[in-house]
């Protein structure tokens, strides 16, 4: 060792240096307890002091049983068996590290929500920063400040950037680890462990598109298998991350306590599996979330003030196909270098409007998974007709396989009507109907009628026309034209229908039975054609005569709704 510059060139070797000894050297605002821990170190130094330390260093060091509380709420915080840092060689102007390996092994770190909702994480530092953030106190609004004065180019050129260290880890090694998480924020406690959390990071380098692999594993409750893989570079100027997170089999039944509380229910029964992928490059995030959730089913209904109002058995029931399975796909995307931005608020924002979709357009969210864009939600008939068109038995038919994929929701139907429209047209089906009944009696009358056959089923020819529309005429009791004698005058075949429908009076009565009979043809198709069972399938009432709430859309139908079942 020399003194002119100060020089140091040897070695330092320390063999379990007891780690609590110098609590009292910590900040006085860190609430962390030290109860045990043991320091092992063997190093080689070459270090000068001048006008900057100089010098290089290589050696190992060891931190064994350390054992740290948090001192609030005196529990434990971080335990573990052993963590090594082996191989460390590296000069410190410029600062280059390179590390051959760290392990750390037989770990437990315990995160705990207290009553306040705030994580024991926030409350290591007590300083008035992080008093601000245990409070959620959210910061002043920013004053007005004079901008900085830019450098001037020459004094830029004086004063170059500084060098950027080089860091190399060539394997981080986690072995026989286990996260605990407890809530005591919701009404019922809830808490979660995840065991046998190991795996390898290697290839950890500050260099730019250097980038690290990663396999990590472990257990959620010993049962939920947990798989991370992919590629990333934490070191580097900007964040890289290219990973695969596999969540497979996790209970669902055990998070009634945030069940009951957010959604109002308890959960009987249900399994999540997560397949997520997340890239980051150049500060842009762009994440693929798939969810799988199966056989998920609600219990009884939990009394929570902070439940949300919105339909979560609706929701629930619309997004589960017939074998209980929920399938989801959840994109995000955003800046990371957005201070407003979170990957779980927008998953959060994503499911909460699939709950809002469920409360405003039920519907619409049924029809999205089914219809390819087709409107779904109503069928529509000609003026006065009860009979629905091919195009619109098509529809019915796709309405029908929709609700086969998704036995828990139930159909409602509504029927509609045009005051005016519909009237003229209803005239002119009921002597339609009329003139199939005279046909039908006159077959029967002569025993030429088939087996079968009913006067729905009649078609009346061109050549048949007006024979029996004059059929009609004579029975309709309305005044009627006469001659000199007295008798019923005959008139031409215009002129009697002329006369048969201004004489059939269509009122509100008239046209409700119109609207029962397009509902009831909306019900016959589902049931024998749809193959949907019948009690799943409900007439709403409501005003005939309310407009539709899509413009352009007929008067003239049936609109159809969901429920919950």
């Amino acid at each position: 060792m020399t003194r002119e510059p100060l020089r140091y060139n040897g070695a330092v070797q320390v063999k379990d240096l007891p780690i609590p000894d110098f609590s009292p050297y910590f900040p006085d605002d860190l609430n962390i307890y030290l109860a045990d821990g043991n320091l092992d170190l063997a190093a080689t130094l070459d270090v000068t002091k001048g006008e900057q330390l100089t010098g290089s260093f290589a050696g190992n060091m060891g931190l064994r049983n350390l054992y740290a509380l948090d001192t609030v709420d005196t529990d434990d915080l971080l335990k573990w068996e052993s963590l090594q840092v082996e191989e460390v060689r590296g000069t410190l102007k410029p600062l280059v590290v390179n590390i051959g390996g760290i392990s750390l092994n037989r770990f437990l770190a315990r995160l705990v929500v207290d009553r306040e909702g705030t994580i024991n994480l926030k409350k290591i530092r007590s300083g008035p920063a992080a008093q601000a953030a245990v409070a959620n106190v959210q910061p002043a609004p920013a004053t007005v400040r004079a901008a900085p004065a830019l450098p001037s180019p020459a004094a830029a050129l004086q004063k170059p950037e500084a060098a950027r260290p080089e860091i190399r880890i060539d394997t981080v090694t986690l072995q026989e680890g286990t996260v605990s998480f407890l809530d005591q924020h919701t009404p019922q406690q809830f808490g979660t462990t995840m065991y046998n959390l190991g795996g390898r990071i290697s290839g950890l380098s500050s260099e730019d598109f250097r980038y690290a692999d990663v396999d990590l594993r472990g257990d959620l409750d010993k049962h939920s298998p947990l798989q991370i893989t992919g590629k990333i570079n934490p070191l580097s100027r900007e964040l890289f991350a290219d990973l695969k997170v596999r969540f497979t089999d996790i209970e669902l039944s055990p998070v009634t306590p945030y069940a009951g509380t957010y959604l109002g229910y308890e959960i009987d029964k249900g399994k999540l599996f997560l397949d997520l992928t997340y890239k980051i490059e150049k500060k842009a995030l762009n994440a693929q979330n798939k969810v799988f959730i199966d056989q998920f089913t609600f219990g009884k209904g939990v009394d929570s003030g902070k439940a949300t109002k919105l339909p979560v058995r609706l929701a629930v029931a619309l997004l589960k196909d017939r074998h209980g399975e929920i399938h989801l796909d959840l994109p995000v995307t955003g800046r990371t270098d957005d201070p407003e931005f979170s990957i779980f608020g927008v998953v959060l924002t994503v499911l909460k409007n699939l709950l809002v979709k469920a409360a405003t357009a039920p519907f619409a969210l049924l029809q999205s998974a089914f219809s390819g864009g087709e409107d779904l939600s109503s069928v529509n008939f000609a003026y006065g007709s009860s009979q629905l068109s091919v195009e619109e038995r098509t529809k019915v038919a796709k309405l029908a396989g929709a609700l086969e994929q998704r036995p828990g929701v139930k159909l409602e139907m509504t029927a509609y009507v045009d005051r005016e429209k519909d009237a003229e047209g209803y005239r002119n089906e009921l002597l339609a109907r009329k003139m199939k009944g005279e046909k039908f009696a006159a077959l029967v009358k002569e025993r030429k009628n088939v087996p079968g056959e009913t006067p729905e089923k009649m078609e009346i020819l061109p050549a048949e026309h007006d024979l029996y529309l004059k059929a009609v005429y004579v029975k309709e009791k309305f005044p009627k034209p006469r001659n000199t004698f007295g008798f019923v005058k005959d008139i031409p075949a215009p002129e009697m229908k002329k006369l048969i429908l201004a004489n059939t009076l269509i009122g509100d009565p008239q046209l409700q039975a119109l609207s029962r009979e397009r509902i009831a043809a909306v019900r016959t198709l589902l049931i024998s054609e749809g193959k949907l069972p019948p009690e799943r399938i409900f007439e709403k009432g409501g005003d005939m005569l309310h407009p539709p709430e899509k413009k352009g859309q007929p008067l003239s139908r049936v609109e159809f709704g969901v429920n919950a079942q």
